[in-house]
């Protein structure tokens, strides 16, 4: 299972946005797969600065679940969105040519991006034996 989400809980609520409910749910349903047998590769959350909902809260809190999601813990395997799509010189910001025009979504560039950043092997296998 491939695990790829927006920053719609950053988004909705960015003042009760809290990066340890967020890991936490992704957590859980990493688990809820491995009960099936599935093994689950999940994203960093890629930078929005630029879109109109964007703040330094909210920022702060991607950061935070982006680190959590690298640490290893949440899922069994990560790509790291973020760092193939972020500008080098705003990392809050997706790239000039994989930016759709909102500061939010990829343009075709930043997709095409996102493909060649996903390693296809890390697919293979399933979930890790739980004793």
């Amino acid at each position: 299972m491939v695990v790829v989400l927006g920053i719609n809980d950053i988004l909705r609520a960015p003042d009760t946005a809290d990066p340890d409910r967020i890991a936490a749910g992704l957590t859980a349903l990493t688990a809820r797969a491995h009960a099936r047998g599935i093994k689950v590769v999940g994203a960093t959350l890629m930078p929005y600065r630029g879109h109109r909902g964007w703040t330094s809260h909210g920022e702060d809190v991607r950061q935070e679940v982006n680190a959590e999601i690298r640490d290893g813990g949440v899922f069994d395997e990560v790509v790291d969105f973020d760092e193939a799509v972020r500008d080098a010189y705003d990392p809050r910001r997706l790239r000039a040519g994989h930016d759709s025009g909102d500061g939010l979504h990829p343009s075709d560039e930043g997709y095409a991006r996102m493909a060649e950043t996903f390693e296809l092997k890390t697919l293979k296998g399933g979930a890790p034996a739980r004793l």
